[in-house]
């Protein structure tokens, strides 16, 4: 058996030692493994974290920590969660032009479009016919970019897009693919697991829809200076915005740099705040989404959400994944 394989094993011991909760033995099996690392080790259990861990005995330990309900331990572990933020911020290529240009997009509008992307054999989800007729009820207007579309506007050209794609990596896949058409159309992307908690008001009533806007996660991490990470599932802008051709073109570096890095990290959330905190960015307030659901939820959930959202001020969205 491989080092690697031996890892492997290891790790996935440790984790049923966790679902058995037997924490004091799962705590030991890790702690080894964390004494056994090599630099070998970030092949088989990925890259280094803040911590330098390698992301999946980061994870492990992150899960115990939940498991034990330890807040504090789990916390920190959560908010270093993340690579050194050199290690991706040394790959965007931004000069002077390019920052008076994000600068210049501050107060640039943003088209009243609502874009989603859908690609793969599963079944479109139905929260996309409840965000077309949302758009349609609002005056917005709507587009459910599949492979088709993608590929007519040249998508299919990026070679990190390709690479996500054949080896089954949709989310991955998505996130350049968004990126991309933002930079062309401009407008507002949200994926495919939103569902309109209003349908009498649009984004308008919640945001300038000028320059940049984008969501806060609710759970910090240690980016630079920074800790607030903004998620890359709501992101409006006006069309050419430099953001998104920078971003695309440091894919590939930060790629190599963070191999086996998942999608989050490489293509999704940490790179997107990275380079949006650089220039200004709108949060929505906190009560804009209304309401998160378990994955799978009936409809019967989301409708008495959406009832709930009706009489509130600032609901609008809710996070529903419905496949």
């Amino acid at each position: 058996m491989s080092i690697g394989q031996d890892e492997k094993a290891a790790l996935q011991i440790a984790r049923s030692l966790i679902a058995e909760k037997r924490f004091a033995e799962a705590r030991d099996a890790l702690e080894e493994m964390r004494s056994a690392l090599t630099p070998q080790s970030v092949t088989t259990l990925g890259p280094l974290t803040q911590l330098g861990m390698p992301r999946k005995l980061h994870s492990a330990f992150l899960k115990l920590a939940k498991a034990e309900g330890d807040a504090v331990a789990r916390i920190g572990l959560q908010y270093h969660l993340v690579p050194e933020a050199e290690r991706m911020t040394r790959h965007f290529r931004i000069d002077e032009a390019a920052r008076r240009n994000m600068a210049a997009m501050n107060g640039r509008p943003v088209p009243r479009t609502i874009h989603q992307i859908w690609i793969g054999l599963m079944p479109v989800p139905v929260a996309t016919v409840a965000w077309q007729k949302h758009a349609e009820a609002t005056g917005y207007g709507y587009r459910l970019w599949r492979e088709d579309d993608i590929r007519a506007i040249g998508v299919y050209d990026n070679a990190v897009f390709r690479a996500f794609l054949d080896d089954g990596d949709f989310p991955g896949a998505v996130d350049v693919a968004r990126y991309l058409i933002l930079a062309r159309e401009g407008g507002i992307y949200l994926d495919c697991d939103w569902y309109p908690a209003r349908m009498d008001i649009g984004f308008d009533a919640f945001l300038p829809l000028v320059g940049l806007s984008a969501l806060a996660e609710q759970t910090p991490r240690s980016l630079g200076s920074d800790s607030l990470l903004l998620t890359n599932s709501f992101i409006a802008a006006p069309p050419k915005h430099p953001l998104f051709d920078i971003l695309v073109d440091a894919l590939p570096g930060v790629m190599a740099e963070l191999p086996g890095a998942p999608a989050w990290w490489a293509t999704g959330p940490v790179i997107f705040t990275l380079l949006a905190r650089l220039c200004a960015v709108t949060v929505p307030d906190s009560g804009f989404v209304a309401a998160n659901l378990q994955q799978q939820a009936p409809m019967a959930d989301v409708l008495d959400a959406v009832k709930k959202a009706e009489g509130g001020a600032s609901s609008f969205l809710i996070g529903w994944k419905s496949w």
